[in-house]
């Protein structure tokens, strides 16, 4: 199941400049974005929104009231921009063996109200306003919700995510380097297609950017010039010697 990101980059910017004009901010999905890794001058936000779920197995569709989001979140002041990384997680079916981790999809109310959300967080935490009176609108669930989470069926709830709750922000970035900040990968951008990555790359894809960015040493000062500066001396010594030698 795959996710066209257009839509959602644009109605982002939209909101965004509906409020800030100037401001310049990005929307990219990562599907190895981690809860509590993140890197230095960024924030972290998660919100809870309505979707819909397909097995690629059976085709069973199930809805859900608890599909998880994380955004890692970076804003430069001078210039005004901004780049959020988003990551969707996923569930899977309740019928199915073997299933797999199956991507969200959203109706259009359940994705403005996310990226209301969204916009209303970034407005209170970096430009220090208030609630903004957007379009007020309700998500109506097409099917009835009953019944606790599933949360043996749950990605969030696997990585441990949902058990800690929403919390907006951690004060200090994690030890390892977060998935975005890697230069050999590359995000995908407006009109991109997004396949959500196994979290079981996740612990590699880390392992990695830990040795990469920290087992570096101090490197070692070049010891030529010194060996030539001390050769030229010892023979200048030299000749100085053998000079005053000559004079006597």
């Amino acid at each position: 199941m795959v996710l066209d990101i257009r839509t959602w980059e644009q109605t982002f910017q939209n909101l965004i400049q509906e409020v800030k004009p100037w401001a310049k901010w990005t929307l990219s999905l990562d599907g190895n974005l981690q809860l509590d890794c993140v890197a230095l001058g960024w924030k972290q936000y998660q919100q809870r929104a309505f979707g819909w779920f397909q097995c690629s197995l059976c085709r069973r569709h199930w809805a859900s009231a608890q599909v998880h989001i994380l955004c890692h979140l970076h804003w430069e002041r001078w210039t005004d921009q901004g780049q959020v990384v988003m990551r969707l997680f996923g569930q899977r079916c309740q019928k199915c063996s073997w299933s797999q981790y199956e991507m969200p999809e959203f109706s259009t109310e359940s994705t403005m109200m996310i990226l209301n959300k969204l916009v209303q967080h970034i407005l209170k935490r970096y430009y220090g306003e208030g609630a903004m009176q957007f379009a007020k609108m309700s998500v109506i669930p097409e099917v009835s919700l009953e019944g606790s989470h599933d949360a043996a069926n749950c990605e969030a709830c696997a990585l441990g995510i949902c058990a800690r709750g929403l919390h907006g922000f951690i004060s200090e970035p994690s030890v390892c380097p977060p998935s975005y900040l890697d230069t050999e990968s590359s995000l995908p951008q407006i009109g991109d297609m997004y396949i959500p990555n196994q979290s079981m790359n996740q612990s590699a894809q880390a392992k990695k950017a830990k040795g990469t960015v920290y087992k570096g040493s101090v490197p070692r000062r070049d010891q030529k010039p010194l060996i030539v500066l001390g050769c030229t001396l010892l023979l200048i010594f030299s000749l100085i010697v053998t000079y005053f030698k000559r004079k006597q």
